[in-house]
């Protein structure tokens, strides 16, 4: 090395010092500003009356473009994007019911059958039952439940095969 290239000059690496110190307190300041800033915009949101701010043509547009996504992905039925909210959970509440229905019919038909029961009674289960699988709606099901829970009935849930 030359004598001239090893001595250190006046002033040399201050402007990267200053440039890297200037950099780190501005960064300092930005982060206290943005801390503020979203405690303060956090404070604000929660006071937003959604109610308020949409009105029902903006409530019914959210909801169609959600359920409208959900659909598009696979988690509604074709057939339901569009529909209203309470239309939407009515018809969710419908489908599983029926679901739920025809799975008990076929359940029922499966154990008469595998237990070798009369083919008029396997029948006459059939002919009574297959009717209230369509038409019957979900907000109705009390009438089954209540039909069975009835005198005539609660003899089924609270007998043994031995009696």
């Amino acid at each position: 090395m030359s004598e001239k290239e090893s001595k250190v000059r006046l002033g040399e690496g201050i402007s990267d010092g200053v440039k890297s110190k200037v950099n780190q307190e501005a960064l300092g300041i930005c982060n206290l500003l943005l801390e503020r800033l979203f405690k303060y915009l956090e404070g604000k949101v929660q006071d937003i009356d959604f109610e308020k701010l949409f009105s029902k043509k903006d409530k019914e547009k959210i909801v169609s473009l959600w359920s409208s996504t959900l659909e598009e992905k696979g988690l509604l039925p074709k057939g339901y994007a569009g529909l209203p909210d309470n239309l939407l959970i009515d018809n969710m509440h419908q489908d599983g019911y029926m679901e739920g229905l025809y799975a008990g019919y076929a359940l029922s038909m499966i154990s008469l059958v595998d237990n070798n029961a009369p083919k008029e009674l396997i029948f006459s289960v059939r002919d009574e039952v297959r009717p209230n699988l369509f038409g019957h709606h979900f907000n109705d099901r009390d009438e089954f439940y209540n039909l069975y829970k009835s005198e005539k009935y609660s003899w089924v849930e609270n007998s043994n095969k031995e009696d």
